[in-house]
């Protein structure tokens, strides 16, 4: 092979070298491009169906009359599926708002077919265990109304339930799940960063009802 020959081939050979890295370099920022669209793609998704849950508690409906409210509300923009519910006073986990006042407030259990019950303010509670919150919506799990013939329960309530803490767990419609430790101060520290979990665990003491 003549020396002007070999100048050619090794060229050639240069030229193709470089054509093949640029290609793979091409190939490789493309590659990268692909995947920061496709996690930027999912974070947008996922920021769409968001839900965040707080506690909301007021003593008074908009009317102005003195009723207690004790709420669960998505603040959130997506759906929130509750998997789990507690409530604590002084530490300790109660299954219901019946067992609560009572341990809290001096509140006596009657029977509906008691000659007590007659008359009486009813203390309505329910459960947010189990149910799924649309963005905006709210979910009652305690309402205990004023009136003359329950004035000291009430007032004890009233004075009691900064006391109260919750744990939340929720989940996306994406399966996304946190665990929240909540009270009903807004302020608090963290409440505002729940603890992202694979799984929610199941509660030793559910609140029920």
């Amino acid at each position: 092979m003549s020396d002007h020959d070999k100048g050619s081939f090794m060229r050639r050979h240069w030229t193709d070298t470089l054509f093949a890295v640029a290609a793979l370099f091409v190939s490789a920022i493309s590659l990268w491009v692909g995947i920061r669209t496709e996690d930027a793609n999912e974070k947008l998704v996922a920021s769409s169906t968001w839900p965040f849950l707080q506690v909301q508690i007021s003593n008074a409906n908009p009317d102005g009359k003195l009723d207690l409210h004790f709420s669960v509300v998505n603040t959130g923009v997506g759906p929130a599926t509750i998997e789990s519910f507690e409530l604590f006073w002084k530490g300790k986990p109660y299954r219901s708002g019946n067992e609560l006042l009572v341990a809290c407030c001096g509140f006596k259990v009657v029977r509906a077919t008691s000659p007590e019950a007659k008359g009486r303010t009813p203390l309505n509670t329910g459960s947010v265990q189990g149910i799924v919150l649309r963005p905006g919506e709210n979910e009652e799990f305690i309402r205990y109304p004023l009136n003359a013939d329950n004035l000291t329960v009430w007032n004890k309530l009233d004075d009691v339930r900064d006391q109260f803490s919750y744990r939340i767990c929720y989940c996306s419609v994406l399966r996304d799940c946190w665990v929240a430790d909540l009270k009903s101060e807004l302020y608090m520290p963290g409440q505002l960063h729940p603890k992202a979990v694979k799984t929610c665990p199941v509660p030793h003491v559910a609140y029920i009802r």
